[in-house]
């Protein structure tokens, strides 16, 4: 029994051991992401059961450092500090053969290091002002924006617009905490509704760093003073002339018979474009002739002038002409008035020089008559003289 026992232990161990020196499966797909001085390793394993990986990072500058993980992906940001230094990882699983598992990538955030991977740091945010002829712009530096020793130094940067190319350096000053750095651009043509292009690339410790706005300037808007200065005249006389007009107006009602007079002149303007327009009827009056011969008296002694003709006494005619007569109606009547008129004079001509009462011969007594709109004669005749 002893003996068999003594036979079968050593072939179980060795079984155990030929079983145990199987090699694992290999790491696959390692990939790197690294972007503002954050760095994360991922890597792909096709066992279910995962055992544990060996992680090697390779500084160039400061030596290796060794960290394990169960896990596929690894945050290697604080084993990788020094930007301008550039980095070799390897990954393996613990346990398989060392040249079949393990796999490495070399990565930097200097552009002039020889690695697989160049890493990318933003530009700081930027801000910019814009004038007519100038573009101001500003921004922190890199050394404020990010923790890590290679941005402790000037910032060296060159501004391209408008086809031309400004380098620029910002400084490091200890007692500041904060740096601010401003550059400005001054612009041949106004930005008045239009765009340039900027494009900024610095370098800090062979670190590049890029950025890239368009900017654009505000619509033009001009003023035009002449015309301002003239609507600003033009109302300014336009008030003085109400304010006169409302002082006249005042005054005018301020006074006793202002509303009489007002009114007054109103109506007649109003009754005489109504007369223009629509004429009234004549209304005939009523012709009241007083005629009287005045006696003439010869107890005088006459004038030694024989051409003297002692004058008669007119009569007196009252009559009530029409308020309003119109223009033709009138020329009639006056024309009337002239006929009769006419033939009186002519009969009393003829009978006071057959009847010898003229001294003449040719002068008669006559009786002018001031007539009215609507009178009537009845008959003329010749006057005795006395």
């Amino acid at each position: 029994m002893r003996a068999r026992l003594s036979f079968v232990l050593p072939l179980c161990a060795s079984l155990i051991t030929t079983v145990c020196a199987v090699p694992l499966p290999t790491v696959t797909n390692i990939s790197l992401s690294c972007h503002n001085l954050k760095n994360v390793l991922s890597w792909k394993y096709n066992e279910p059961d995962h055992p544990e990986f060996i992680i090697n990072i390779q500084n160039y500058g400061n030596g290796l450092t060794t960290v394990r993980t169960n896990a596929t992906f690894l945050d290697i940001t604080e084993y990788t500090q020094g930007a301008e230094n550039s980095f070799y990882v390897t990954v393996e699983a613990e346990g398989s053969e060392q040249n079949a598992s393990s796999q490495g990538i070399s990565f930097s955030y200097n552009e002039d290091a020889p690695t697989d991977i160049t890493c990318v740091v933003d530009f700081p945010a930027l801000e910019v002002s814009v004038l007519p002829h100038k573009v101001i712009l500003s921004f922190r530096h890199p050394s404020n924006v990010h923790e890590d020793e290679s941005f402790n130094d000037d910032f060296q940067y060159t501004i391209s617009y408008n086809g031309t190319e400004k380098t620029c350096t910002c400084m490091v000053e200890e007692e500041e905490e904060e740096e601010e750095c401003t550059e400005e651009l001054h612009l041949y043509e106004s930005l008045n509704g239009r765009c340039i292009n900027l494009l900024i690339k610095g370098t800090i410790n062979s670190i590049p760093m890029e950025i890239s706005r368009k900017v654009c300037g505000d619509k033009a808007v001009y003023t035009d003073w002449v015309l301002l200065l003239t609507i600003l005249i033009c109302c300014l006389v336009g008030f003085l002339l109400l304010m006169l007009l409302v002082f006249l107006v005042y005054k005018k009602l301020t006074q006793p018979d202002s509303e009489i007079t007002i009114f007054t002149k109103l109506l007649r303007i109003v009754n005489s474009d109504h007369i223009v327009n629509e004429p009234e009827e004549p209304t005939m009056s009523k012709v009241t002739t007083l005629i009287q011969a005045a006696p003439l008296d010869f107890t005088d002694e006459p004038s030694s002038d024989p051409s003297f003709t002692p004058l008669e006494e007119k009569p007196l005619v009252t009559s009530y002409p029409p308020t309003h007569i119109s223009t033709h109606f009138n020329d009639d009547v006056n024309l009337t008035e002239e006929q009769d008129q006419g033939e009186m004079t002519d009969d009393a001509d003829s009978v006071g020089f057959g009847s010898g009462n003229s001294f003449s011969g040719y002068d008669s007594c006559k009786f002018p008559i001031d007539m009215g709109q609507g009178d009537i004669v009845d008959a003329y005749g010749p006057r005795n003289l006395r």
